[in-house]
């Protein structure tokens, strides 16, 4: 899933080229601008354009302004707080770093987990569009790597019935056994406690950490500055430091979807 920025330095790119403006000065020519303001368009990494910017290409190229405008506005106002972090953050990400505290992080749940997790009565009437989205998020486990801390209660909290449970459970042990999936339970102990304050995670992109987001149901954060999500990572090695080595966890994923699942027949 492209970042609203991503489409609109592609719109500009494919605008330029399928108007014969096959190089950035012949373009920037026409715009009477400099040719790094045109490479610049059209690097995803960069700032957006100006609006007049916009303007003056679309009317050169006979671009849609509408299309290169919604692109631009969505780019510098995502339209939420998590918006900038799955649009943004986690596409470019080749290694996500994720905690939770409380549930089944939601790039790890089933449908009819997200399902449950999603139709709470406040929430119900953006259910299925917020079902879609998250669903569709998933696709980043194919090119990314995911490295998650579950904390163990979260087992015992449950979504939907014992089916459900059991469903989620068994999806756990089967992403858990990709190569580029690692998932670890981490105890509820005293140790640990001082650092149970919410779920985040850490966005990496190559060998930068770019980003950590902090969750919320009311309000959660993205950052970018160097020295938060530097704790964030911090914090995450510290929390890994008491998580379950991989073939524990995985006994214990075991047993609780076994448990689930005899609950259910008897059910």
């Amino acid at each position: 899933m492209a970042t609203p920025r991503e489409q609109l330095a592609h719109a500009l790119r494919q605008a330029r080229i399928d108007a014969g403006f096959t190089s950035h000065n012949a373009l920037a020519r026409v715009l009477t601008v400099s040719r790094p303001v045109i490479s610049r368009a059209e690097r995803p990494n960069e700032a957006v354009p100006s609006a007049a910017l916009l303007a003056a290409w679309a009317n050169a190229t006979n671009a849609d302004l509408v299309k290169l405008a919604d692109y631009a506005e969505r780019a510098r106002n995502p339209r939420s707080w998590f918006a900038r972090w799955a649009e943004d953050f986690e596409q470019r990400a080749t290694l996500i770093r994720w905690f939770e505290p409380l549930l089944v992080l939601g790039l790890a749940q089933t449908e009819r987990y997200a399902r449950g997790v999603l139709s709470w009565r406040p929430e119900s009437a953006d259910a299925e569009a917020n079902l879609a989205e998250r669903l569709a998020r998933q696709g980043v486990l194919d090119r990314a790597e995911l490295r998650v801390l579950l904390l163990a209660s979260v087992l015992d909290r449950v979504v939907g019935d014992a089916e459900v449970m059991a469903e989620q459970i068994e999806h756990l042990l089967v992403l858990g056994a990709r190569p580029n999936i690692t998932i670890q339970l981490l105890p509820d102990t005293p140790e640990v406690a001082g650092a149970i304050g919410g779920a985040f995670a850490i966005a990496s992109e190559g060998a930068s950490d770019i980003a950590a987001y902090t969750g919320s149901f009311i309000k959660g954060s993205v950052f970018t500055d160097t020295d938060l999500v530097a704790r964030a990572v911090h914090v995450f090695d510290g929390l890994k430091a008491h998580a379950l080595p991989l073939s524990q966890t995985r006994e214990i994923l075991t047993e609780a979807g076994e448990r689930y699942a005899r609950h259910h027949d008897v059910a």
